[in-house]
């Protein structure tokens, strides 16, 4: 029987995801509880977790856990538990950590997906860092060093202004509309076009203005994200369908759904269609402007000048496309931060898993705080 320690990753789009980890931090199992097992009580999809841990650690018989890691979508509480499950809301107050510490009566720790993804780059690079996180929305956090999350959102009480911008960026940040009006002029596309299909979007009421109720911002992560870029794209074109010829039909059916149409997107920019083209540099040129003002108030906080940006999720495939104009307008603005593509992203890896897998480390060594 092997010792091993268990991350998982539980997310709101494909399920959970379980992986066991030899002391050495080698993934030797992996498997997935699908979204069909998330049922509406608690105890049964609790139940359904310890159930699958069980199945693929030979309950016990082939592997022994010693401690559990746990990345989870949405914010959390300081104990645990589930404070804003994205998606998932009727988990919301129930505590998953605890599930799992009273079935397997091991250490267990558990985190936020982006803190948990942002650990996993600094096991690797072992340098003070930011990591953002692209999907749905926007997320990120900062590391310091020594391997903490700094400014994690923790039993939040709902207000804007107790977000920090490094742990929440898509949410936190404001984009002034004055300034994305003369961003999209640039390119001669319409900025009231966008906001005119924002409207035909089923969006929460808190994006209904930006950070703090703000009728003149808008929340970054409505254009920095999957979604975003595809509403950029959308705004770009309007009534044109010239693209269309450079797609096959699946592929124009496929331009609605904003996690699929990235990768079209990201086709059309390297055939050098020009809307394809100027969506991503927009993309880059409101980057930049979110990461001036992350910046500048994390410098503010201790963030050492240069920390360099480790890039992760579906949209971040497409740094090559509008990484370069966000750079060079970085550096004109005096920051050299360097952005780059999640190592393991590179590879192949799951972040989540690993990050989980360095929870379990922590937790069965007493380090690490929740």
């Amino acid at each position: 029987m092997k010792d091993c320690y268990a991350a998982l990753d539980i997310g709101a789009g494909r399920g959970t995801k379980i992986g066991l980890f030899s002391n050495e931090e080698d993934l030797i199992a992996e498997t997935l509880m699908p979204l069909h097992k998330y049922d509406e009580n608690f105890n049964t999809f609790a139940e359904n977790i310890i159930d699958k841990i069980g199945e693929i650690s030979g309950n016990n018989k082939d592997y022994n856990i010693l401690s559990i890691g746990i990345s989870a979508a949405g914010i959390l509480k300081r104990d645990g538990s589930f404070q804003l499950f994205q998606n998932c809301p009727q988990y919301n107050g129930h505590n998953i950590k605890q599930s799992l510490a009273d079935a397997f009566q091991v250490p267990v720790s558990i985190d936020n997906d982006a803190n948990v993804g942002a650990l996993a780059e600094w096991s690797l690079m072992k340098m003070e860092l930011l990591y953002w996180v692209f999907g749905g929305g926007w997320g990120g956090a900062w590391i310091d060093r020594e391997g903490n999350v700094r400014y994690p959102t923790h039993d939040w009480d709902g207000k804007d202004r107790t977000l920090h911008m490094t742990n929440e960026p898509g949410y936190a940040i404001g984009l002034d509309k004055w300034k994305l009006r003369s961003f999209f002029n640039e390119i001669n596309a319409s900025f009231e076009l966008f906001e005119l299909n924002l409207r035909d979007e089923n969006l929460p009421s808190t994006y209904d203005s930006g950070p703090s109720g703000n009728p003149d911002t808008v929340r970054a992560e409505l254009l920095l994200s999957g979604p975003g870029r595809c509403r950029l794209f959308r705004a770009i074109i309007g009534n044109d369908d010239f693209y269309t010829q450079y797609l096959d039909i699946h592929e124009v059916n496929e331009m609605t759904d904003p996690a699929i149409a990235g990768k079209h997107i990201s086709k059309l920019s390297r055939m050098r269609v020009e809307s394809a083209v100027n969506a991503d540099r927009l993309y880059g040129k409101l980057l930049a402007e979110a990461a001036r003002v992350l910046l500048k108030e994390a410098e503010k906080d201790g963030l050492p000048k240069g920390s360099p940006i480790c890039m992760g999720g579906k949209p971040s495939y497409a740094l090559p496309y509008f990484g370069p104009s966000a750079q060079r307008l970085l550096g004109k603005m005096g920051f050299l931060n360097y952005l780059r593509p999640s190592i393991l992203d590179e590879r192949g890896a799951n972040a989540n898993l690993i990050g989980a897998s360095v929870l379990a480390e922590r937790a069965l060594k007493g380090i690490y705080p929740m």
